[in-house]
């Protein structure tokens, strides 16, 4: 199914309740899938100094919904102050159909600035589920932000296969003042579009989450879980700044010369015969020995091999993989009949 919710601070939500709640859904959305969506939200604290436009999370975010996973595009952003002069956040989601993602690149999705709510006016309300009225094929040409940055188009494919070889994701650490929005959108346009669906894409660093979708994001160097994160932590990618990049020859082609993936979004014209098959999943990329300076260390390197070595495990506590709504009241109903029997006995 197709559905929009909005989540903000507001003196009462639709369902009652003030503070951050829903000001608006899709009118007939079952509470479990609001609920679940709702729970994406969350804006991480950025750095002192940071703009609004940095402090902005973009992403597609997978959740499990009737026992498979559904997609959801979200662009979280700071609104101003609220009804009590606290500082407010905005956080507008799509939930997106399967006609969506066969047409749709997921990073063209979240530029499409027009379509995302800046702040929410009125009274909370039912919204029409709009659909996607025309198909967004992503990048297509050469990694030219990558080029810019790092010197070498071909480092955003070998980060996008370093990345694809983790089971929990990746945050790529680039330079402070990097348009990571566009860095975002030519990785993705390095793939298949079949397989940009596969994974989720981001902004701001999200917390490494376990299969079966895992988040490739593109983040600031001064991002706070970034600095606070473990120097040698496996699922930070930290590229080389003037080296030649180690990736597939495909991918290297596609990366620095342009040239069309293998397949494109249904409905649209294939734009060069590149293949390209995601490498063997492995455990998360290593990077090199902790002695280099600590983040956010743009001369610490990843191997640049193409089957990367043991590597330390990763260090902080996995968050699970998303889950359904009805899931989790089904745990606190659980939670909540123990405790009631720990106090009949109690009393008795």
């Amino acid at each position: 199914m197709r559905g929009e919710l909005v989540h903000t601070s507001l003196p009462r939500g639709l369902d009652g309740g003030t503070g951050f709640v829903v000001a608006g859904c899709t009118g007939g959305m079952p509470r479990t899938l609001a609920a679940s969506m709702a729970d994406l939200s969350g804006l991480p604290e950025a750095w002192p100094g940071a703009s609004d436009w940095d402090r902005t999370l973009r992403a597609t975010r997978p959740i499990e919904w009737r026992g498979e996973l559904a997609w959801v595009a979200s662009v979280i952003r700071p609104c101003g102050l609220d009804h009590t002069g606290r500082g407010n956040r905005i956080a507008h989601h799509r939930l997106l159909d399967a006609s969506e993602t066969r047409t749709c690149d997921p990073v063209s999705m979240l530029l499409d600035h027009e379509r995302w709510m800046a702040a929410w006016k009125g009274e909370p309300r039912e919204l029409d589920a709009e659909p996607v009225t025309r198909s967004m094929p992503g990048h297509a040409g050469a990694a030219e932000t990558w080029k810019r940055t790092f010197g070498d188009a071909g480092v955003a494919a070998e980060m996008l296969e370093h990345a694809y070889r983790s089971g929990v994701g990746a945050w790529i650490v680039v330079p402070s003042g990097t348009d990571r929005l566009a860095m975002l959108h030519e990785l993705a346009g390095l793939l298949p579009h079949e397989n940009r669906w596969k994974r989720g894409w981001s902004t701001r660093p999200l917390r490494p989450v376990a299969v079966p979708a895992p988040v490739i994001a593109v983040v600031d160097e001064r991002e706070p879980l970034v600095c606070a994160a473990p120097a040698n932590a496996a699922w930070i990618l930290v590229p080389r700044i003037g080296q030649r990049a180690a990736a597939s020859d495909a991918l290297l082609q596609r990366a620095r010369e342009g040239q069309g993936p293998s397949a494109a979004p249904a409905g649209s014209a294939p734009t060069g015969s590149v293949a390209w098959q995601p490498p063997v999943r492995l455990s998360a990329p290593g990077l090199e020995a902790p002695d280099q300076p600590e983040r956010p260390g743009r001369t610490v390197q990843v191997s640049g091999s193409s089957t990367p070595a043991a590597v330390p495990p990763i260090r902080v506590e996995l968050e699970p993989a998303p889950r359904s709504g009805g899931r989790m009241l089904a745990w606190l109903a659980a939670a909540a009949i123990a405790a009631m029997l720990i106090l009949w006995r109690v009393l008795a």
